[in-house]
């Protein structure tokens, strides 16, 4: 998203939470609670998805293992509750967000992560609802300045309304794709009806306000007005196809398609030794954004900060709908990385120009996690997906690469099921 956390990679210097964070524990005074209800999917789950591979260097029980320590490490050091100044409380992912003044303790995006995660750890973690629903409430107090359905990308430190803003695409995505989950985990006949507000967000707010319905293309958020720019970490096909399910609109499907046929044009003219994707689209003819693209960071023309989430929203898409294009895409992207590599995941580096060079000599989750979770789209990835196992879940460092590690993981293990099912 526009608002991704952008690290100071250049000095090495990651954002950690200070020890004098306040504790993360669910109470009555400053959480959102209700009597919860009991896991109709608990974890773990440890779906085998059609053609795809796990892991086999490991047991299942490791693996699943392997997810609850570090779920437990990413609980400890990222998710904080409220102050209560937010009416009903709730809970947050911390994090800062590129385009933000520093004083924000969390993003939209950050937010739909952390409802997903919740949701599908549910029966494992015996608060998972609690903290869903905290994090539910924190959406409702924190809506779009631009669009009431969607969420202000940013909360303020102080949790003051007068702050919020507009909407971030992907975080609107995420909720209610995470409100989705939720039906299924727990069900809408309890105290909140989590399939009614998904569908709201889905049709008076995602569809509304984040995509176009002229380019059929996802936009940046409800502030954008340019039909055709787009983020290729907002390209979240699994999404469109669940959204589709619980709606029956064919312009969820329309929209999947428009994804692989700008994929297809990307590559053809900017990325064909690579299947790298820039970080932001323009033009009805599709090209990568130009450098500094919306004021943020140089590289928004090349496979950065943003697009390192793209394999993993396309993975998610063969994984849970076997959608044939979508392991079309990642095999030139994957033969890419297991030679630039060597075959070992651990020289992934954060970052590439789309010809393939190295942007940076450094690796980071953000870009190890995605680019891994995909070769579990066919078994000649099979050693590169056992070492990036290993790789992944040695790496805790910071809020998005410790959170963008956590989800993957959680798809490979067989652990994110497919709310549409």
């Amino acid at each position: 998203m526009r608002y991704i956390f952008l690290v100071v990679f250049i000095s090495f210097s990651f954002y950690s939470c200070a020890s004098n964070d306040k504790d993360n524990q669910p109470d009555q005074k400053h959480s959102f609670v209700h009597e919860p209800l009991q896991a109709i999917k608990p974890f773990p789950q440890t779906i085998v998805f059609d053609n795809c591979i796990k892991p086999n260097h490991i047991s299942q029980e490791q693996m699943n293992e392997d997810v609850i320590d570090y779920f437990n490490q990413w609980l400890k050091n990222y998710v904080r509750v409220s102050n209560g100044t937010t009416p009903g409380g709730g809970y947050y992912v911390r994090m800062n967000g590129t385009g933000g003044d520093g004083s924000e303790i969390t993003t939209s995006e950050a937010h739909g992560y952390g409802m997903i995660v919740f949701a599908l750890m549910a029966g494992q973690f015996k608060d998972a609802q609690k903290y869903f629903d905290g994090m539910l409430n924190m959406f409702e107090k924190h809506r779009s300045t631009g669009n009431p359905e969607c969420m202000s990308w940013v909360i303020h430190e102080t949790e003051e309304h007068r702050y919020d803003k507009g909407s971030a695409t992907d975080g609107d995505m995420d909720v209610a794709y995470a409100l989705l989950l939720a039906d299924k985990q727990w069900g809408s006949d309890g105290a909140i009806n989590y399939l009614e507000k998904a569908k709201a967000i889905i049709t008076e707010g995602v569809k509304q306000s984040d995509m176009s319905s002229v380019s059929m293309r996802s936009m940046l958020g409800d502030w954008d007005t340019n039909i055709y720019s787009s983020r290729s970490s907002d390209w979240m096909t699994a999404h469109f196809r669940c959204y589709h399910t619980v709606t029956s609109d064919n312009f969820w499907l329309a929209a999947a398609d428009e994804v692989y046929k700008l994929i297809d044009a990307l590559t053809a003219n900017y990325s064909s030794a690579t299947g790298l994707m820039p970080d932001f689209i323009v033009n009805k003819t599709p090209r990568p954004a130009p450098e500094y693209y919306l004021d943020e960071y140089k590289e928004t023309d090349e496979y950065s900060w943003n697009a390192c989430r793209y394999p993993w929203r396309i993975t998610t898409d063969y994984a849970h709908f076997g959608t044939a294009d979508a392991k079309r895409v990642l095999i030139k992207l994957q033969d890419f990385i297991i030679n630039a590599t060597k075959g070992e995941p651990s020289g992934i580096k954060a970052g590439y120009y789309l010809d393939g060079r190295p942007i940076n000599i450094y690796s980071s989750n953000a870009f190890t996690a995605p680019l891994v979770a995909a070769s579990i789209i066919d078994v000649k990835y099979q050693d590169f997906l056992n070492k990036g196992w290993d790789v992944i879940k040695a790496e805790k460092v910071s809020y998005y690469g410790d959170t963008l590690g956590l989800l993957n993981m959680l798809l490979i293990s067989g652990n994110w099921w497919n709310p549409a099912e």
